[in-house]
């Protein structure tokens, strides 16, 4: 029997997204003029970003975030925030997150839209997304023991704040962290609920009517003021101008998923182990060849995390039957691109959406010409070009590229703008027709 290694992988740095989707609860929240919180606008993170970019990582490992954000924080010896309010409500005006406060309260649920959804016993698909999160609640903090059963009684019993309050004094915390996963598949499920798909209004386009329902009924949760929503999914419906979360009263703040740069490569390389070694001893023979290739793995994966671990993976299996890593400075490149063949076999259908409409296709065309011209842009320009800063990020992520901010720390406060890629994704994009 063929011996099979796992790769252990070191922790990737996400401190920033965490924090988003944190104060992104936060700021729903503002000060009365007599004391306490007040509810402002429902909203809720989205990630919208290509195969690998790490979406579903962030979810899983939230509570791990916290707990290592946390520790951190107690061994610089840093004062935590104190939350005062009336009803329990965490204040917005602060702007540091309290770490420690929501690592201790906070309980986390991940949900998948699969067919499996459609398991629930109630027709209404509000009923059934209680449903579901109260069973995964259970089964995924160790109490599988009559889950169906509690499930199905408590959204009987209860209206959507009376289960979320009820779920939360089961577990004794304060806030329920739901990531949804994955929106894309959102359309499967109008098959089983017919309320998906009721329109409200005329529809210029009926795909986009279940995605706007969704997150109506979404609303419903996130106005309890203690549910921080992360939506992941490969998703166009949700990003045309007058989209379903701003129709249906959501505001959506977009994750940046940071992409690897040159110190985090080096670092996975360091720190990651396959079969009880580090793939730095797997792959390089000495440290004088770490530098080149590290900056060539960036280059053509665009420091994607989960194409950095497939091609290292690749490159492991691929030097598995030889005494000695054989990887030098003639080779390196070549044994990169040899291994790509495969991965884009795995990929290529993730990468490149669909493209249905003139507009999109003519934007797509747009972000890809000057890409390749390397064209610095006014950003308030590229925004009018492609109708607002949303559709910008969402456009330019969906479709495989990057954003590169000339002179500015983010896109948020950027006035230029340049467009990346890298090979890994080029290679993706060029076996489709429209490039022929």
């Amino acid at each position: 029997m063929q011996t099979i290694y796992q790769l252990k992988e070191p922790q990737i740095d996400r401190e920033e997204d965490v924090r988003t989707i944190i104060q992104t609860f936060l700021f729903q929240f503002s000060e009365k003029a007599y004391g306490g919180p007040s509810f402002n606008r429902p909203a809720c993170c989205f990630a919208p970003h290509i195969y690998g970019a790490g979406k579903t990582f962030v979810g899983q490992n939230f509570l791990a975030y916290l707990n290592i954000f946390a520790e951190r924080e107690c061994s610089n010896a840093q004062t935590f925030q104190q939350l005062h309010s009336s009803n329990d409500n965490p204040q917005p005006s602060e702007l540091k997150v309290p770490w420690k406060h929501f690592a201790e309260q906070t309980l986390s649920v991940i949900l998948e839209l699969r067919e499996s959804f459609s398991d629930a016993p109630f027709p209404s698909f509000r009923k059934a997304l209680m449903y579901n999160i109260i069973l995964n609640a259970y089964r995924q903090n160790g109490k599988d023991a009559d889950a169906l059963q509690i499930a199905e009684r408590t959204v009987k019993n209860f209206d959507i704040v009376g289960a979320i309050n009820w779920l939360l004094e089961q577990f004794q915390k304060r806030y329920l962290f739901l990531m949804i996963d994955e929106l894309s598949h959102l359309s499967y499920l109008t098959t089983y609920y017919s309320e998906l798909t009721t329109k409200q209004f005329f529809e210029s386009d009926p795909k986009y009517v279940p995605f706007r329902n969704f997150f109506r009924i979404l609303r419903s949760f996130l106005i309890t003021g203690k549910v921080i929503v992360y939506v992941a999914g490969r998703t166009a419906e949700i990003s045309a101008p007058l989209s379903d979360a701003r129709s249906s009263r959501v505001s959506l703040r977009m994750l940046r998923l940071n992409l690897f740069n040159l110190h985090d490569i080096n670092e996975y390389i360091e720190l990651a182990t396959y079969d009880g070694k580090s793939l730095k001893d797997c792959l390089l023979p000495s440290d004088e060849l770490r530098y080149r290739f590290v900056e060539l793995l960036k280059k053509k994966t665009g420091g994607i995390p989960l194409i950095v671990k497939n091609t290292l993976l690749a490159l492991v299996g691929k030097l598995a039957n030889l005494s000695q890593p054989v990887t030098n400075d003639e080779n390196m490149e070549l044994l990169l691109d040899s291994v790509f063949s495969s991965l884009l076999l795995e990929s290529v259908t993730f990468i490149i959406p669909e493209i249905l409409d003139s507009a999109t296709l003519l934007r797509y065309q747009f972000v890809l010409l000057n890409y390749q011209l390397g064209t610095v842009f006014p950003i308030n320009f590229v925004i009018t070009i492609c109708g607002t800063r949303t559709y910008l990020m969402d456009l330019v992520a969906t479709f495989g590229f990057y954003s590169e901010i000339c002179g500015t720390d983010g896109i948020d406060m950027a006035t230029k703008f340049k467009i990346g890629c890298c090979e890994f994704v080029l290679r993706a994009h060029s076996k489709d027709n429209f490039f022929r």
